[in-house]
């Protein structure tokens, strides 16, 4: 089991420490991880406060001395870095300059100065305004940032939604979503499936994932996104078998920024 979206307490919105995450994994069946805590400079706030940027070096320091109690478990070290404009893909990279990342990926959670995990996004608006609104924002700023090796929950904005039905679908804002898939295949990136925007709904995304298999699309990642133990690898398995009812043929691991290829049906 790959779970590569894990945040420890270097995130400014997480408050477990790196060894719970690494103990809920072991119990988890969690055979390799990927700690990507939040290095945004793009903005990004909770409730008012800026998300400071993780010192990765220092986590980093404290993943290592922790390694050899997880022998079983292999340990990546990456970050997540919020999508925005120019100057915040380059302060983000001068960030973690001289921490060898094994894995970057990139999400958005700010559209047009707004949180859109916030109320404040939804209000006035329809589900499909809402979530076609963030899609678009993707698509305006995905560019800006040539270094990521994999977009991050592209439907974040199914999260917190107040709707009755949350299910975020392709037809929400199927364009927008096609320029970002041939934006990451053209570039050799990936597409995470994120668990925690389900939540405890049913799964979504099957249609998304087929457009982005047809469109020629040929890897994904797994993430829990888990900020406390008990969400650590939770629901990847059925992110698995949601990629390979799309026809996606590969999941990817990373060490430093290169994948390698795991054929989902060998899994």
């Amino acid at each position: 089991m790959f779970d590569y979206h894990i945040h420890c307490s270097y995130s400014d919105d997480c408050e477990t420490p790196a060894l719970e995450q690494l103990r809920a994994a072991r119990a988890a069946g969690v055979t390799e991880l990927c700690f990507a805590d939040h290095v945004d400079f793009d903005g990004c706030h909770i409730d008012g406060s800026f998300l400071r940027p993780a010192d990765i070096a220092a986590r980093n320091a404290e993943i290592e001395a922790l390694r050899a109690d997880f022998p079983d478990i292999t340990i990546r070290l990456g970050v997540e870095v919020g999508l925005g404009d120019e100057a915040a893909a380059k302060n983000a990279w001068a960030h973690i300059q001289g921490t060898n990342p094994d894995f970057v990926f990139a999400s958005v959670h700010l559209v047009k100065g707004v949180n859109a995990y916030a109320p404040i996004y939804y209000e006035g608006r329809t589900k499909e305004e809402a979530y076609a609104r963030y899609v678009e924002h993707i698509h305006a700023c995905i560019r800006t940032n040539p270094y990521f090796c994999v977009l991050g929950h592209y439907d974040f904005c199914a999260k917190f939604a107040p709707y009755a039905d949350r299910t975020f679908y392709y037809a929400h804002a199927p364009e927008h979503l096609d320029g970002i898939f041939r934006y990451l295949i053209e570039q050799g990136k990936g597409l995470e499936i994120n668990t925690a925007t389900w939540q405890d709904s049913p799964c979504w995304g099957l249609d998304a994932l087929t457009r982005y298999r047809e469109l020629g699309g040929e890897f994904v990642t797994f993430g829990s996104d888990a900020h406390r133990p008990g969400r650590v690898g939770w629901r990847i398995n059925e992110a698995v078998e949601l990629a390979r009812a799309a026809g996606i043929p590969y999941t990817a691991t990373f060490q430093a920024m290169q994948p390698t290829f795991h054929a989902l049906d060998k899994l």
